[in-house]
């Protein structure tokens, strides 16, 4: 396992749905094997498995997941698969979530210093109070794909009180490729371009349709803001989030006009 301020040799991917039977991941060990052979493939040298925790997922408990997980390093040990596992959750927001992760009930990443939160689909909840509380735990939160959720592609500048609060942003590698649309695709590329973008994930469901892969996603990067800001998003910031230490933001290379202000004249067209 990773130790405390080392890097792996690839990239680091902390938002993966790699573990069967537990929500819209792989159905079975075949694909989930088959997903962390992709993964290593692409690149891939950690994998923070997340499977959905929360709303309609109550039966993924820590223990449940942690179980997973040791099960699947054992499998990939047995098939000779370079790639380390480390517990998470795809954690849905909901009133109770400070409480339960003070009880131990939500899956926070790794060392247990920061948590991923996922939005509904196509709606926004206002997040300060949350966050907040959140850091007065000790946990960061980190907001999964932003630039998917359909009330903030209609109003980005409310991802202002998000960063305010002191949350990270992990996009979708998709996202920046093209594979959610072209609005999602200039959503992510606004976020990415004026820094506040903190980590790039694979969200890997399977092997086809949702891959876990990272590749192409790190050349756009690269290609954008060179590649010392690809190996940030993408590499030393997934892991220092693992070994819970702090991130590293990248510098705008944009304008100082507020970012909310030019995605929404952008995606208004």
């Amino acid at each position: 396992m990773g130790h405390a301020g080392s890097l792996p040799p690839g990239w680091v991917d902390i938002h993966c749905h790699i573990l069967p039977e537990l929500d819209d991941g792989p159905p079975n060990w075949d694909q989930a094997l088959a997903m962390a052979r992709l993964a290593v493939r692409e690149g891939t040298a950690w994998i923070v498995a997340t499977p959905h925790q929360r709303g309609r997922y109550q039966q993924n408990t820590p223990a449940v997941i942690a179980s997973r997980c040791e099960e699947l390093r054992r499998r990939l040990r047995e098939a000779a698969i370079p790639l380390e596992i480390f517990t998470g959750a795809d954690v849905r927001i909901d009133e109770g979530l400070v409480e339960s992760v003070k009880r131990g009930e939500v899956s926070t990443v790794g060392t247990g210093r920061y948590v991923l939160l996922e939005l509904p689909h196509d709606i926004y909840l206002p997040l300060d109070s949350l966050l907040r509380e959140l850091k007065r735990v000790g946990v960061t939160g980190i907001l999964t794909h932003p630039e998917r959720n359909t009330a903030l592609l209609r109003h980005p500048e409310k991802l202002e009180e998000v960063l305010s609060a002191g949350a990270l942003l992990q996009l979708t590698a998709g996202s920046l490729t093209g594979a959610f649309g072209p609005a999602v695709r200039q959503f992510a590329e606004e976020l990415l371009l004026t820094g506040r973008v903190h980590v790039v994930a694979s969200d890997g469901h399977g092997v086809r349709g949702r891959p876990p892969t990272m590749g192409e996603a790190t050349r756009h990067i690269a290609r954008r803001l060179g590649r010392d800001a690809a190996d940030i998003l993408c590499r030393r910031n997934p892991a220092r989030i693992v070994q819970g230490m702090p991130v590293q933001s990248l510098e705008r290379v944009e304008a100082a006009e507020p970012f909310w202000r030019r995605a929404w004249r952008r995606l208004a067209g």
